[in-house]
């Protein structure tokens, strides 16, 4: 139970570190400036949990897996997506790129990245989302000890989609 708990306590962690990729690699500013005001429609079975660090938002999956969101506003948004979801892995090793794709996003792009990788020899999984709307990039993460579940990265994939921000 113990070594559980540590790994998804490591694993949540980890999360909330990559999607500080775009905010630590995007400029010399000290202040950091997030997006306000922006809309997401997670699952109803998703638990809204505190988020910690530079996480805008945090929810635990019944599956125990954690998805993250971060945004950062007029530092990065003249990176491609490839290079944002790079600089989110930064310390990362044996990443392993199991899958690549575009999305489609309102007023937006997006690039969905599913990696098996790992961090202090513990294996792990995750979905990374970038994501450019107006002057902000949203960086989305799943997190998971074992390979994802087919409907719940559909699931996140949905999340992502669902951004509204800049729209009226």
């Amino acid at each position: 139970m113990k070594s559980w708990l540590l790994k998804t306590l490591f694993l949540f962690n980890f999360a909330i570190l990559c999607c500080l990729g775009c905010s630590l690699f995007g400029g010399g500013e000290s202040k950091i400036q997030r997006a306000e005001s922006y809309d997401l429609s997670a699952p109803a079975q998703w638990k809204q949990k505190s988020a910690k660090g530079d996480s805008d938002r945090a929810y635990q999956l019944p599956s125990g897996n954690t998805v993250s969101v971060t945004s950062v506003c007029d530092r990065t948004k003249d990176a491609s997506l490839k290079v944002l979801t790079r600089q989110i892995l930064i310390g990362t090793r044996n990443v392993k790129v199991i899958e690549e794709q575009d999305l489609l996003i309102p007023e937006g792009s997006g690039l969905f990245t599913s990696i098996k990788a790992s961090s202090e020899g513990t294996p792990f999984y995750l979905g990374i989302a970038v994501v450019k709307k107006l002057d902000c990039v949203f960086d989305f993460s799943l997190v998971s000890q074992k390979p994802m579940n087919k409907e719940e990265q559909k699931d996140f994939l949905r999340f992502v989609k669902s951004i509204q921000y800049g729209t009226h």
